[in-house]
């Protein structure tokens, strides 16, 4: 019989970073990050809740409620995106802020290191390269028919991490070209980003998978639409392990050969059917785990990991959307 660990400081995990033997956790319904040792049998050793435990945190929202999303470990600093509503529910949202805490390597203890920024409104992405984090923001709750005109991609400079060190990155018709919705990072010259928006209805996503580069990233203009996506489905994330690159697309999982840089189909699509014996079923979550030797049989594949776990509030918040348009 196996013994669940719980972690009294975590409630709907959404994100997870270790530093040495400490493992971090926050989740989205307690806004605590909760610090827990690996070598004690993933025990909890505390919890923080924010930003009620950081004092000097001067908080620029006095109604706003505070969402755990994700986490990011560089050095010795940990780095936590928290989504803020404007009260309860998800009609209204502040900017979400990006957070910075010292690690103390002995205890796992957290220090508010006097540092924050802000990104973009109902942000859940916090991808680490090339000392900068990447922020997908879909500026608003999810819409059915048109994209939000806030959305952005936040670019957050830690070598300069004030305000000034965060680049927005917005594209020219958002209510068109939808929300940015995910990011896949293989290297300087093989970005991917993710935008669409719901229609009418809820019944399909809109939208497109683009390729860029890192020097591009800033200038949507020069993207290359290598997906067109007009899909049902709820569940959506991308990801470029440098032999492929993986599509959860609402229901199916499709995956492109390559690293593409044009326009592509899938070279093999996993269908519900394939991967349940529930023919209505929907997917609900998917985590792509690293390879433990990332050369395998003559591929060269991204030694990194990434979890949906964050876009698994989208999907629900969006089926709740998509039952409602039925009434």
């Amino acid at each position: 019989m196996v013994t669940p660990i719980v972690w009294s400081g975590v409630a709907n995990l959404h994100g997870v970073a270790t530093s040495g033997k400490w493992l971090f956790g926050t989740g989205y319904d307690l806004s605590k990050i909760s610090v827990v040792d690996m070598d004690n049998n993933y025990s909890q050793t505390r919890e923080y809740a924010f930003p009620a435990d950081f004092p000097t945190f001067v908080n620029p929202y006095a109604d706003g409620v505070f969402h755990g999303e994700a986490l990011t470990v560089v050095g010795s600093k940990l780095y936590a995106l928290f989504y803020v509503n404007k009260g309860s529910g998800y009609a209204t949202y502040y900017d979400s802020v990006v957070v910075r805490f010292a690690i103390n390597a002995r205890t796992g203890a957290l220090t508010y290191d006097n540092a924050y920024v802000t990104a973009g409104k109902n942000s859940f992405t916090l991808d680490l390269y090339d000392n900068k984090l990447y922020v997908c923001s879909l500026g608003g709750m999810q819409n059915a028919g048109s994209g939000n005109a806030d959305t952005n991609l936040c670019i957050v400079d830690l070598a300069n991490f004030t305000q000034g060190g965060v680049t927005k990155v917005t594209l020219a018709n958002p209510t068109q070209k939808g929300d940015f919705r995910d990011i896949s990072i293989l290297d300087a010259n093989n970005v991917y980003i993710f935008a669409g928006h719901y229609d009418s209805g809820f019944a399909k996503l809109v939208g497109s998978v683009y390729h860029t580069t890192i020097a591009d990233i800033t200038a949507p203009a020069n993207w290359t639409e290598v997906v067109a996506v007009n899909d049902p489905g709820y569940l959506w994330g991308i990801h470029a392990d440098g032999s492929r690159l993986w599509f959860v697309k609402g229901t199916p999982i499709a995956v492109y050969d390559g690293t593409p840089t044009t326009a592509v189909t899938a070279s093999r699509t996993f269908s519900i059917t394939e991967m349940s014996d529930y023919t209505g079923g929907n997917l609900n979550s998917a985590c792509f785990i690293a390879p433990s030797i990332p050369a395998t049989r003559g591929l060269n594949l991204a030694v990194a990991s990434k979890s949906l776990a964050s876009h698994i509030r989208l999907a629900k918040e969006a089926r709740e959307l998509a039952e409602k348009a039925k009434k």
